[in-house]
């Protein structure tokens, strides 16, 4: 069982950040007029519909610089655009913005300016909320929000990138609510198609005495909390038969098995733009209503890299064996984008952690990055060498059972990696029935609901 959360959380004293509020507008090109308002909030600019500012300029790539609020002002940084992002005709990858400023993106030309008022965001004085850890502001103010409405029985709807830890959030909220003695049940509605989605939400031949015979679980979430992941996947029919049994609290099960009733509170997920799915007609603005009384944004890893540090020596602590990692090490995952966010971090160490102190360009290779032939451990001869030497210094046993480990856990994190964590995805891939993968995870200790 868990110490109590007093006994896990260090104390912080700051209990409120304060942003500067700015104004960002396209003053020259041909997406000139569009704006946004900044208020401490990360505001990404591009031509997808999922961006804040979205630019049709074609010279624009989908996500190409995103802005983002912290206390005396904003970062700007290029998302790996194709033709870059300009100040002054310097070529910028990442600068903060203090004062008025102009910087061109594709063939329009931004001004970006402050303003003399600010906006105070409430900060939780605690550096984590259930499984889920973070020192910065940006997690704290999520964890303040979460801390108050964990406490009522609104629904919430938790938006994020995949691999930022929004099903441990919901767990989190979960066990804070007068529901924490109930059920907690989790419905993913990205891996599945209609008809097993409505299996999966109402039940499949209630009435029957058939083995298949199951309740759905909104009947298996009375009483708790139902956590509905990737909700904006849900089609059209669905949503309206789903918005009705929330509305109503009962639904008719399938076959003849009469009413359900219910009494449960949603908490649900996605990785995209609520706002955007409902403008665009692919989700109902009536059970988005519904479902967002609370909403919160959880941000990505890259916009919160002081939580590095925090996040690897607890996934050390976690781990079996080994020697922590350097200092400079920690320090160059610091400066890792994280496009798979914290999930991608676990499973960074969960590599490292099978072969350690194999120096900086194992480190390399584990990010993903090429390393530099003429920097140490440049050698693909050198990297085997050290890593044969580690084996033979083991039992022939123990070596085996290590590179074996190794192996399997590389292979299904690469996987889970590709499926965005979907253990049903990551099975199909690897040609594995589920319950196999499932077991060699848990054998492995590798805990796919971590950053759900």
């Amino acid at each position: 069982m868990a110490p109590p959360l007093d006994q896990m959380t260090e104390v912080l004293h700051a209990d409120v950040a304060r942003f500067p509020k700015a104004k960002l507008t396209v003053v020259k090109g041909p997406d000139k007029g569009g704006e946004v308002s900044l208020e401490g909030q990360t505001v990404v600019i591009g031509s997808d519909e999922s961006c804040q500012l979205r630019l049709a300029d074609p010279s624009v790539s989908r996500r190409h610089v995103e802005l983002s609020g912290g206390p005396g002002g904003y970062r700007l940084r290029d998302l790996r655009s194709t033709n870059g992002v300009f100040i002054e005709g310097v070529q910028m990858l990442d600068a903060r913005l203090t004062d008025k400023t102009r910087f061109t993106v594709g063939r329009n030309e931004l001004r970006f300016e402050p303003e003399r008022s600010e906006v105070q965001w409430p900060l939780s004085v605690h550096d984590r909320f259930g499984d889920v850890l973070g020192k910065s502001l940006v997690m704290r103010r999520v964890f303040a929000m979460l801390e108050r409405a964990a406490t009522t029985e609104s629904p919430i709807v938790l938006e994020g990138e995949a691999g930022t830890g929004k099903e441990v959030l919901a767990r989190g909220i979960h066990d804070r609510s007068a529901r924490k003695e109930g059920p907690f049940v989790v419905v993913d509605l990205g891996a599945s198609n209609e008809a097993l989605m409505e299996s999966d939400l109402f039940g499949h031949d209630v009435s029957s005495a058939k083995p298949t015979a199951r309740p759905g679980a909104l009947e298996e979430a009375d009483g708790g909390t139902l956590y509905l992941d990737e909700v904006t996947e849900l089609p059209n029919a669905l949503q309206a038969r789903l918005l009705r049994a929330l509305e109503t609290r009962e639904f008719k099960r399938p076959g003849q098995g009469g009413l359900a009733k219910v009494d449960l509170r949603v908490i649900a997920s996605t990785q995209k733009d609520l706002d955007v799915e409902v403008k665009a007609g692919r989700f109902r603005e009536d059970l988005s209503f519904r479902l967002s009384v609370f909403r919160v944004r959880v941000p990505p890893l890259r916009e919160r890299p002081e939580d590095v540090p925090l996040l690897v020596r607890h996934f050390e602590t976690r781990a079996r064996g080994g020697p922590p990692l350097s200092d400079d090490t920690v320090e160059m995952l610091t400066r890792h984008d994280w496009p798979g966010n914290v999930r991608e971090l676990r499973s960074v160490l969960e590599r490292l952690a099978a072969f350690p102190d194999l120096g900086a360009g194992a480190i390399a290779r584990a990010l993903g990055k090429s390393v530099d032939t003429t920097t140490e451990d440049n050698s693909g001869a050198r990297l085997r060498n050290e890593m044969s030497q580690q084996l033979l210094a083991l039992p022939y046993h123990e070596a085996k059972d290590r590179v074996l480990e190794s192996f399997e856990k590389t292979y299904l994190l690469e996987h889970l990696k590709a499926a965005n964590g979907v253990v049903t995805r990551a099975a199909q891939r690897a040609g594995l029935p589920r319950q196999s993968v499932h077991r060699m995870l848990r054998r492995l200790g590798i805990n796919t609901s971590d950053e759900g």
